[in-house]
């Protein structure tokens, strides 16, 4: 029984990277002195924005969003349990879903607990004047994850 769940699980999980939902299209930001620089303004504004870095090849999908408190805080758009499928999150209504195991994280939770292995993978970033920061390395390094 175990073997005919594991070989269905394997069935689902194929027919959902095949027939599913692709990740969506990103705005392409690019690194300037070190640092991908965004401007609080544009994503200051109680939704969830997404980015792609490019590095090497890969297509590092990341999120910035506003939390209930204000706060800027960014994430991959990967989590270290379904990173492997490559489908990302989505927003639907106040949540980022996972689209492959569909968690969902209220989008202004000031931290996101981890749920199994599944949780947005938290960036660090900084703030110079009205531009939020994110190190060009650690972009570099999240690579792996796409």
């Amino acid at each position: 029984m175990a073997t005919w769940r594991a070989s269905w699980l394997a069935l689902a999980v194929s027919l959902l990277l095949a027939c599913g939902p692709s990740p969506p299209e990103h705005q392409l930001v690019d690194a300037v002195g070190g640092y991908v620089r965004i401007p609080r303004g544009a994503v200051a504004d109680g939704e969830v924005h997404f980015f792609t870095f490019e590095h090497d090849g890969a297509r590092v999908n990341f999120l910035v969003r506003t939390d209930a408190a204000g706060e800027l805080r960014a994430h991959l758009d990967a989590c270290y349990g379904c990173y492997q499928y490559k489908l990302g999150y989505l927003v639907e209504e106040d949540d980022l879903v996972c689209r492959a195991c569909r968690l969902e994280y209220p989008i202004g939770d000031a931290t996101w607990d981890f749920i199994g292995a599944c949780a947005p993978i938290a960036l660090s970033t900084s703030g110079e004047g009205d531009e939020l920061l994110i190190a060009r390395s650690v972009l570099e390094k999240a690579a792996r994850y796409f």
